[in-house]
């Protein structure tokens, strides 16, 4: 567990603004060096279609999401 917590921290950036999709609605945090989210203001938009980190870490990005907020 401590493991998987680690590697949430390592692939998101924590403290960002939370990113959106119009077909999955709110993803989580914005993957560090991700060049597919947008900041369209106080909200990334995400342009690509590779999911599978959002998916990986679900459990974790919906913690995040409801800590700040959303």
């Amino acid at each position: 567990m401590v493991l998987y917590f680690a590697a949430f921290i390592c692939r998101f950036e924590i403290l960002s603004s939370p990113v959106r999709d119009d077909a999955h609605g709110w993803l989580g945090p914005v993957m560090r060096g991700d060049t597919h989210s947008v900041d369209i203001g106080k909200v990334y938009y995400y342009e690509g279609t590779d999911f599978s980190a959002y998916r990986v870490f679900r459990p974790l990005c919906r913690v995040w999401l409801l800590v700040m907020g959303f």
